[in-house]
């Protein structure tokens, strides 16, 4: 009777009334995102289900580094030729080395700096708080490239004075942490005293395996999925970099079988308790621990606080302070 009368065009006494869109009670599974994704938007789509996309661009194993500049520079210094021709500048003439030196730690240092590995090359990217978005970002080594001079002098406080951030964002990786040594002089990566690292670990069916998270929920900025043998990669090269001043590593998980990972926490942080040289140490892990003095000897200390949505599957660390969006405060309250 109904259909005759919305046939026929009769009104009726029922009046429709919308509830609102009916979420499911199960996380989304992976065919399920990429079915809506390929219809949401079907000119961009890109089919991952057959082919994941790979972590690394195999093309990002090009070695550029060979030499430094301090290298190409220590010829002209030796000889005295760099003072000679900066000996007009007012910058240097005028200026004692003291106040030049504040004047370039201020300059180049305390910043966040987020790497990335591009064809070969570090990139250092920025999260767009506006646009839920990573994007390259240049302007670091400006001073630096100054002059000759100039580099001499302020290139030790971009890497002693800054935190080198890897791990964050949907297109990051380690490639850009465990290919320091190819890419940077030793003495650089030496000069380095503060570093975060970022994870996304998954248990069972991650729902973030594909390129595509934020098309459901643009909150969610998550790194690409990670394998626990990573995991035990980086944790040896960060064990390597004794100069470490502080360090902090964030985890999230994802998976329906991301509650392993409670009873397989004291296997990952147990090869970090030898770092007990640093200042400050940080672990931010998404999920409780019934074992409350499981670290209370260790040299780091475990932030629990953590955010769960079981739709999307997935478990978000909540740190105190912001941790990856370079000091975006609107990024900042949308996860607190």
């Amino acid at each position: 009777m109904d259909f005759l009368n919305r046939l026929l065009g009769r009104n009726t006494d029922t009046k429709y009334e919308y509830r609102g869109a009916k979420l499911p009670k199960e996380p989304l599974t992976p065919r399920e995102i990429e079915e809506m994704h390929r219809k949401l938007h079907p000119d961009t789509h890109i089919d991952n289900a057959a082919e994941p996309k790979p972590i690394f661009d195999p093309r990002d194993w090009s070695v550029p580094y060979t030499q430094s500049l301090e290298e190409q520079f220590s010829a002209a210094s030796a000889d005295g030729s760099l003072q000679e021709a900066q000996s007009k500048s007012l910058l240097f003439a005028r200026l004692p080395l003291e106040v030049r030196m504040q004047i370039w730690r201020l300059v180049v240092g305390s910043h966040k700096v987020h790497l990335t590995v591009h064809r070969g090359r570090l990139r250092q990217s920025a999260f767009e708080s506006e646009g839920y978005q990573w994007l390259p970002q240049r302007g670091l080594l400006r001073v630096p490239l100054v002059c000759r001079a100039a580099y001499m002098e302020s290139i030790s406080y971009l890497y002693s004075d800054n935190t080198f951030c890897f791990g964050f964002g949907q297109a990051s990786s380690k490639s850009a942490l465990t290919s320091l040594d190819t890419m940077l002089p030793k003495q650089h990566i030496a000069s380095m005293q503060h570093i975060e690292v970022g994870w996304h670990l998954f248990g069972g069916v991650s729902q973030y395996y594909d390129s595509h998270p934020q098309a459901w929920d643009i909150t969610l900025d998550v790194p690409a999925p990670e394998t626990g043998a990573l995991w035990n990669n980086v944790c040896a090269e960060l064990i390597e970099l004794s100069h470490l001043r502080t360090l902090r590593i964030v985890v999230w998980i994802s998976g329906d079988r991301r509650a392993q990972f409670v009873g397989m926490e004291r296997g990952m942080l147990t090869p970090l308790l030898v770092m007990g040289h640093l200042e400050r140490f940080d672990v931010h892990l998404p999920w409780k621990q019934d074992d409350i003095e499981l670290w209370n000897d260790a040299p780091f200390k475990v932030s629990r606080r953590s955010r769960v949505k079981e739709m999307y599957g997935v478990s978000i660390p909540l740190p105190g302070d912001d941790f990856y969006w370079s000091g975006s405060a609107a990024q900042h309250r949308i996860y607190r």
